[in-house]
């Protein structure tokens, strides 16, 4: 959340009543409120909003740079092994994306209901309108331009895409394609993880609501955990086998990728301090437990995911495990490292790397039909690392561009059109700056 320096009413008020306490000698004098009035508390609250925001852009960094190699792998046949291996553990990126998305959803409520207090219509009201306009407006330009590019692609008898019809478009426009087997990844590549967040969207406000209390946190946790293994093992014992396979509807499925927010919203409870830097840190045991924790559960994620493939039903929730022990090492990281600018820059624009990744990696695609196919089988490794250096940059520099002139018109456009209509509406005056989700 960011502030202003704008004096609110409160803040003139205060003033006022110190002013007349001081004419009339008074020995105790009215103060504002030092949370509201204090530039100190005020840069203090913004040095912790400024480190929670760096190790989370770190760890979406690294989740959308993971994303890109396993995609990438998938068009580079000669890769060693070692490295086709550690392509193919980027997948999880996108369960280190949820996490960090169930943290800073639960983080940003209860800054919201600090703000408002109870008024939990108002918060869900406002929590609606800033999600969708954070999420959909790219998502369906990205509609339209993977559709259009089939219709280009259809005359040359090939397709950018899985087949799909009408219905799964508009599936997609609902966003409620996680749900349905033909449009759960057809439409958008990588979209099957849209739809899954949009659908946690849906119930974050019930399930902060549910999880303000220790008690309630658990109870909850046990509840949501215990939804999903009985949806899961429904759907997946439908057969004769039980299973989920990698990269299946079953896998995308929002009861599979469960678990995940429900690992990120109980670390953003006890994690809150560690992540925000609130003037603690690990120590050297501590951050040696993460350091060993996070191996730990990669070891486990490769042998229950893309290494050995033992239970890819749960590996979103090893995953998500792991993440937690990556981001708690991430918030130890110091303000200023080698690359931090970098880091930062990747971190908050990867929503739109995300979904302009994949047209980069065609482009990729189109150039080893070319005669630089056989100079990537002749030195693999260099001519993958070439081929993800211009994925991430040719990404990066679309994302600026539909940051610019897509996420953020629409964003800028909803809080003065909608927002202060909706906190006007209760009376509430604003104490600061929009909260910057």
């Amino acid at each position: 959340m960011s502030y202003t320096g704008t004096p609110t009413w409160l803040d003139r008020i205060g003033s006022r009543c110190l002013r007349r306490a001081s004419a009339a000698g008074t020995a105790a004098p009215y103060a504002p409120p030092p949370a509201l009035t204090s530039s100190a508390a005020i840069a203090k609250l913004a040095g912790h909003q400024d480190a929670r925001v760096a190790a989370l852009d770190a760890g979406r960094a690294l989740a959308i740079v993971g994303v890109i190699l396993v995609h990438l792998a998938l068009f580079m046949p000669a890769l060693p092994a070692w490295l086709q291996a550690l392509a193919d553990m980027g997948q999880y990126g996108v369960q280190l994306f949820f996490v960090i998305s169930a943290a800073t959803i639960m983080l940003t409520l209860e800054e919201e209901t600090k703000r408002f207090g109870n008024d939990r219509v108002l918060i869900a009201r406002r929590f609606y309108v800033k999600r969708f306009f954070r999420i959909a407006p790219l998502y369906y330009l990205a509609i339209a331009v993977y559709s259009f590019g089939n219709y280009l692609a259809a005359h040359f008898n090939t397709q950018i895409t899985a087949p799909h019809d009408v219905s799964d478009v508009l599936a997609n426009f609902l966003f409620i394609h996680a749900w349905l087997p033909g449009a759960v990844n057809t439409v958008v590549p990588g979209g099957w993880s849209i739809g899954v967040e949009m659908c946690f969207y849906l119930f974050a406000p019930l399930v902060f609501s549910a999880t303000r209390t220790r008690r309630g946190l658990w109870r909850t946790s046990l509840v949501l955990l215990a939804c999903s293994a009985i949806m899961l093992t429904a759907a997946a014992c439908a057969g004769d086998v039980c299973t989920v396979e990698n990269n299946s509807f079953l896998y995308y499925w929002p009861p599979t990728q469960l678990p995940c927010f429900v690992v990120g919203f109980i670390f953003a409870r006890y994690g809150k301090r560690l992540l925000m830097n609130d003037g603690i840190r690990l120590s050297r045991v501590g951050s040696a437990c993460a350091l060993a924790a996070c191996a730990g559960f990669l070891a486990l994620l490769y042998a229950t995911g893309s290494g050995l493939g033992l239970a890819h039903w749960l590996a979103p929730t090893v995953a998500a495990c792991a993440a937690v022990a990556l981001l708690l090492l991430l918030a130890q990281l110091p303000r200023r490292y080698p690359g931090a600018r970098i880091v930062a820059a990747f971190g908050q624009n990867s929503y739109g790397l995300y979904v302009w990744s994949f047209v980069a990696i065609l482009m990729v695609r189109v150039a080893l039909k070319t005669p630089l196919e056989a100079l990537d089988h002749r030195v693999p490794v260099l001519g993958f690392a070439s081929a993800a250096l211009f994925a991430c940059c040719a990404s990066y520099v679309a994302a600026r561009i539909s940051a610019a002139r897509i996420e953020k018109p629409c964003a800028q456009w909803a809080r003065q059109v909608l927002l202060p209509r909706v906190a006007r509406a209760k009376g509430i005056g604003r104490v600061g700056g929009e909260t910057s989700e």
